[in-house]
């Protein structure tokens, strides 16, 4: 290549119909040049790269060209030739961030007063314009406002929220898109066939990604890329020379967090290292694959823009079938997470892999995401289970729900014996004698909670508890230090252990509008109907060492009442007492 300019600047669109994107800013100036109803101040917002300097150029071109005012500048005279080079003595660029004081402004405002001096307007350029003070835009604005004929200024800036609002309010402004992979690609691919360049689609997907979202940055690595291999650019350059991680690796990784194979997840990190690609720049890369998981499920098909990053629609179809949303989720909130803590100065590699572990072992991660996914996967792998029956199925009778149901006033378990059991005839939940019980109540519990394992109710058990906090705070406080201790699946019965310590929150617990909420959450979070029977843990010996008190007396608790409401007890003779003065 004859040329050492880079090819970001000698593939700059020199005219309307060469601009990719900003359909809305090409039409709106388009028809202010063919309507000669130009501006004389415009504002550019956008990200960098998106092209906003080369549109003021364009503008600018279309105005001075001999052939103009013109949509289509030839390209061949000498106000064209010269804006191209930037050797205008008609177009001024400056750079804001460098030129901002008041005495830049004033020299500006002494050039405004003269004529154009080879075409027929004069352009003014400010790039970075939310770099200037405010002194100086004080001075720079009445000229703003109201500058000579024929002369337009354009302001570019990446953050309008820094510009005056003075001066907002004297601009037109246009606010730039950041370009799609599609465009990004399409403009790579211009370029390099104008170059004689070879280029894999894999390597233009991979150009485009890095890119994130600026022409500029991936035409530039795609001149570093003739660099490194000549005019032959292979996907495996880009990678070697992005560090970018390829398809394969991206869904071994997704695949190992759909199985929650952590080994396998744990490996392509190890992969990854040895290759010496950034495990920064990989976390990314996983959240774009992942997020076009997210959306191919959501939409229930691969959108066609997903060809430019992915060169195996069908896979990324069938992979978006396995994977779960809840555990999509975790991971992309997982990797931001790493990504965040990567930017603060942690180990890549560590926090990657931690990320990835978390992912992979949700019970490593105590958080809401990470019981969903637990839950998620539970579902997954006891898919064949018998379902749970309908809401509105017949209920159980009364009589086979028995010994579960135990109020306040019902005798106490075995595992309570201690305390005194009232006579029968007292129990509120005993179903008349003669009520024929059904074979719903003889088979049809045990159909359903047979498949049921005390491992997975452990498992769920903290989901259950929040559950029932959501309805009712104090009711999940009586459930703090128990756990499920055994599913008697013949009766649908799940046997919940209470501390040895807690028998007042296991009285409370035993009411039968509290065993219907906790059996609504065991419901709702297990997918089983399972009836709640409360027992003691006999086995753990309460310490009054580690919570510092014991059960406390009558004659005690009168006197913690007395202390504390400076109260005084009444006795009989204080009655008598009070009798005797009233009459």
């Amino acid at each position: 290549m004859a040329e050492s300019a880079s090819l970001y600047r000698r593939h700059r669109p020199q005219s309307f119909a060469e601009v990719v994107g900003q359909e809305h800013v090409v039409r709106t100036l388009s028809n202010a040049v063919t309507q000669d109803r130009v501006h004389h101040a415009y504002l550019f917002v956008g990200s960098r790269g998106t092209g906003k300097t080369s549109m003021a150029k364009i503008l600018a071109r279309s105005l001075n060209c001999v052939n103009g005012p013109t949509l289509t500048p030839c390209g061949e005279c000498e106000p064209c030739r010269t804006i191209a080079a930037g050797t205008s003595l008609d177009v001024i660029e400056m750079d804001a961030a460098s030129n901002r004081s008041v005495d830049d402004v004033r020299e500006l405002r002494e050039r405004v007063g003269y004529a154009p001096a080879e075409g027929r307007w004069k352009v003014y350029i400010l790039d970075e314009a939310h770099m200037l003070t405010k002194e100086a835009w004080n001075a720079f604005l009445k000229t703003l406002e109201e500058p000579p004929p024929n002369t337009a200024f354009v302001l570019a800036t990446t953050e309008p929220q820094k510009v005056m609002a003075t001066i907002v309010d004297r601009t037109q402004r246009f606010d730039f898109q950041r370009p799609s992979l599609e465009q990004i690609a399409e403009v790579v691919r211009r370029v390099a066939k104008a170059e004689g360049i070879e280029v894999e689609d894999g390597a233009v997907a991979l150009v485009a990604r890095s890119a994130s979202g600026s022409f500029r940055d991936a035409l530039g690595t795609l001149d570093q890329l003739v660099s490194f291999g000549g005019d032959r650019i292979a996907t495996d350059d880009v990678i070697e020379l992005l560090g970018a991680a390829d398809a394969d690796l991206l869904f071994e990784a997704t695949d190992a967090i759909s199985s929650g194979d952590a080994a396998v997840a744990l490996r392509a990190v190890e992969s990854l290292a040895r290759s010496g690609r950034d495990p920064g720049q990989f976390a990314r890369d996983l959240i774009a694959h992942l997020r076009q998981l997210l959306v191919a499920r959501a939409t229930g098909e691969v959108p066609d823009s997903f060809t430019v990053t992915v060169a195996q629609p069908d896979r990324l179809a069938e992979q978006a079938g396995r994977i779960g949303e809840a555990k999509l989720m975790g991971a992309i909130d997982a990797l931001s997470v790493a990504g965040a803590n990567m930017r603060e100065g942690d180990d890549p590699r560590l926090s990657l892999e931690v990320a990835l572990l978390k992912v992979t072992r949700p019970a490593l991660d105590s958080s809401q995401e990470a019981l969903l996914r637990r839950i998620e996967s539970l579902e997954r792998n006891h898919g064949n289970s018998a379902p749970a029956p309908p809401p509105d199925a017949a209920p159980e009778s009364k009589a086979d729900l028995e010994p579960e149901m135990a109020p306040e006033d019902a005798p106490a378990t075995d595992s309570d014996a201690s305390e005194p059991a009232p006579s029968q005839p007292e129990r509120h939940d005993t179903a008349p004698e003669d009520e024929d019980p059904g074979p719903a109540a003889e088979s049809g519990g045990a159909a359903v909670a047979a498949s049921v394992e005390i491992e997975r109710v452990l498992e769920l058990w903290p989901a259950v508890v929040d559950h029932v906090r959501g309805d009712s705070e104090m009711l999940s406080t009586l459930f703090d230090g128990t756990r499920p201790v055994a599913v008697e699946s013949e009766r649908s019965i799940l046997r919940i252990g209470f501390p040895p310590s807690a028998k007042f929150n296991k009285r409370k617990a035993e009411s039968r509008a509290n065993i219907e909420r906790i059996a609504e959450a065991l419901q709702a979070i297990v997918g089983e109907q399972l009836r709640p029977a409360y027992v003691l843990l006999e086995d753990e010996v309460p310490s009054t060492e580690a919570n510092g008190t014991e059960e406390m007396g009558e004659e005690e608790i009168i006197e913690l009442i007395k202390s504390n409401f400076d109260a005084r007890e009444v006795t009989g003779d204080d009655a008598d007492a009070r009798e005797s003065e009233a009459g």
